[in-house]
C-alpha cells in the first residue's frame, strides 16, 4: 500500500544488502523481546491494517495522548478534514458549520459527512464512536452501504482498533485501520524507546545524552548531576507529544539546592502538567549550540509494498522553554547532511516497518555545533502518528493535483486577533489569497479558529515555488495580525 497521495519518490535510498540485513536483525530482536509488537494487531477476523475500499472515517482527536485533555484539543481535531474525499466521514468534538462550508466552497472538499461527538467528554472520540448510538449507527450504516471502511485516526491507539473490531463484527464486513498496531504505536511515540532504537541504528552519538529515571529520587539525582556538568537540563514525560510533557530546567536556579529540594521541584512541576506519576521519565541534556530543528516526514507502507519514503525534510519553528511546535517550512540543508538525514530516517522507518508499523510517521531532530566546529545530527523524537507538518504536506499534494507539494509554509501560530476572529472573518480578510479548487497556489486553512480573543491561525501557504509560498504567507500573516 503506497501513500495516500502521489509523492515524489526522491527519499527512497539505494541500500546495501548488508545494511538491510542489519535492520532485519534489529527488528527480529525487538519482536523476540516483545512479541506483542506483532500480536497486538490481532483484533478479530474483520479487522485489517492498511487502507481499504469504501469510505474513510477521519478521527483527528488527540485525547488519549498522555497529558492531552479535551480543552487542549481545541479545534485541531478538524485538521484531518482537508484529507477527506467524497463519501468520507469526519468525526470532531465540536462541529463548525462555517468551516465545513469553507472546505466545500474553496478547496472543494464536498460530499463529506461531519459527525459531532461530546466535546467535554474525557473519553477519546474513537471510544465515543463505539458507545454512543448517534455516532455508531451512522458508521454501521455507511459500512453496510459501502461494504468496507477504513478508520483513519490521528493516532492509532487501542480505541481506534477496538472501534474497527466492533464495527466489523456487527456488520460482518472488513474494516481497515490506517496506522500501526497499538503496541508499536506506543513504543514509537515513547522517547526513551525511540532513542534506544536510534542508537542501535545510527550509533551512540545519534541522540542527546539521555537517562531513564525510574523514581523521583533517581530523577533528582540525574538532574543534579547534569546541572553541575551541563547547566541546562530537560525533563520529559516520554510518551507525551508536542512539548506538552517537557520541562526545561535552568541550572542557575537549582544548582545550590539539595537532592530532596530538587525532587520536590520536579514532582510539583510534573504534576502541574497533568502527569499521572508513571515512571520512567526522561532526563537529558538541553543541548547548547543548536542551530536548527529539522524533521523528516515519512510514509511507511506495509511490509512487502516497498521501502519507507521520505516525503520531505522540514525546518520546525518552536517557541517557549518547552519547545512547542508553531510551524514549519522546507529545510534548506547542505547536500551531505540532507543525504544523511534521509538515509537515517529510512533506516529507522525500515526497522519500524519490519515490526508492523504502517502509515505516516515523522522523526524530529536537532542540528548542533560540536566542540570541533562540526555539525552533529541528533534525533530527539518520533511522532508515530499524523503531525502538524505531515497533515498539511499531504493535503497540499492532494489538492494541488498534478503540481506536487511545491513550495510550502505551515502555520500553527497564536496571534492577537485585533478584530479578526472566526473562520468567516478570516476568509473575508484573506479572500484573494485563499486557495481554490483547480488552482495551484494560495492559503488553505487547516482548522477553524476557536472562539475567543486569541486567534489560532492553523493553515498552509502553497505555491509553485518556495519564494512565492513565502510571499503569500507573509501577506496572510500581516492581514490576520493587523485585522485587515
Amino acid at each position: 500500500m503506497l501513500s495516500p497521495c502521489d509523492t515524489e519518490n526522491w527519499g527512497v535510498a539505494l541500500t546495501a544488502l548488508a545494511e538491510i540485513r542489519r535492520w532485519e536483525e534489529i527488528a527480529a530482536a525487538l519482536v523476540r523481546d516483545e512479541p506483542a509488537l506483532v500480536s497486538s494487531l490481532d483484533f478479530g477476523p474483520f479487522v485489517r491494517q492498511g487502507i481499504g475500499p469504501g469510505p474513510s472515517v477521519w478521527i483527528g482527536d488527540q485525547v488519549g495522548i498522555p497529558l492531552f485533555l479535551p480543552d487542549q484539543v481545541g479545534n485541531y481535531d478538524h485538521r484531518l478534514a482537508p484529507l477527506a474525499r467524497d463519501g468520507d466521514i469526519v468525526v470532531v468534538r465540536t462541529r463548525v458549520p462555517a468551516f465545513e462550508a469553507y472546505l466545500a466552497d474553496y478547496p472543494g472538499i464536498g460530499g463529506v459527512t461531519f459527525l459531532e461527538a461530546d466535546a467535554k467528554s474525557l473519553s477519546p472520540v474513537a471510544a465515543q464512536c463505539r458507545s454512543e448510538p448517534q455516532l455508531r449507527n451512522v458508521l454501521i450504516a455507511a459500512l453496510q452501504d459501502r461494504g468496507a471502511m477504513t478508520i483513519q485516526p490521528y493516532v492509532a491507539n487501542g480505541h481506534a482498533w477496538r472501534l474497527a473490531a466492533d464495527l466489523g463484527a456487527e456488520a460482518e464486513l472488513a474494516v481497515h485501520v490506517a496506522g500501526p498496531g497499538p503496541r508499536v504505536m506506543r513504543r514509537s511515540n515513547d522517547k526513551l524507546w525511540f532513542w534506544e532504537l536510534a542508537r542501535k541504528i545510527a550509533g551512540v552519538g545519534s541522540v542527546p545524552p539521555t537517562w531513564a529515571a525510574y523514581g523521583p529520587a533517581a530523577a533528582a539525582g540525574h538532574v543534579a548531576r547534569l546541572i553541575r556538568r551541563h547547566g541546562q537540563v530537560v525533563l520529559k514525560v516520554p510518551n507525551s507529544a508536542g512539548g506538552a510533557g517537557n520541562i526545561r530546567i535552568d541550572g542557575t536556579k537549582l544548582s545550590a539546592y539539595t537532592i530532596s529540594v530538587i525532587r520536590e521541584f520536579l514532582i510539583r512541576h510534573l504534576s502541574a502538567l497533568g502527569w499521572d506519576g508513571t515512571y520512567p521519565v526522561l532526563v537529558g541534556v538541553w543541548e547548547s549550540g543548536v542551530t536548527r530543528s529539522p524533521s523528516a516526514q515519512v510514509w511507511i507502507p506495509a511490509q512487502g509494498d516497498g521501502p519507507p519514503e521520505v516525503l520531505g525534510l522540514f525546518e520546525q519553528a518552536v517557541e517557549g522553554d518547552a519547545g512547542v511546535f508553531i510551524g514549519a517550512r522546507p529545510a534548506c540543508l547542505p547536500s551531505a547532511l540532507k543525504a544523511r538525514m534521509i538515509d537515517e530516517a529510512i533506516a529507522i522507518g525500515s526497522v519500524l516497518q519490519r515490526i508492523g508499523y504502517f502509515g505516516p510517521c515523522s522523526f524530529d531532530a536537532v542540528l548542533r555545533t560540536g566542540s570541533a566546529g562540526e555539525t552533529e545530527l541528533h534525533w530527539i523524537e518520533c511522532n508515530g502518528r499524523w503531525s502538524g507538518v505531515s497533515i498539511p504536506l499531504v493535503a497540499a499534494k492532494m489538492r494541488r493535483r498534478g503540481h506536487g507539494a511545491g513550495g510550502l509554509v505551515i502555520f500553527q501560530d497564536r496571534l492577537a486577533a485585533h478584530g479578526v476572529s472566526g473562520i468567516i472573518e478570516v476568509c473575508t480578510a484573506l479572500e484573494d489569497l485563499l486557495f481554490r479548487q483547480g488552482t495551484s497556489e494560495g492559503i488553505m486553512i487547516m482548522s477553524p479558529p476557536p472562539p475567543g480573543d486569541r486567534l489560532t491561525f492553523n493553515a498552509v501557504s502553497m505555491a509553485e515555488s518556495q519564494m512565492r509560498a513565502e510571499e503569500i504567507a507573509r501577506a496572510a500573516f500581516l492581514r490576520i495580525a493587523e485585522g485587515a
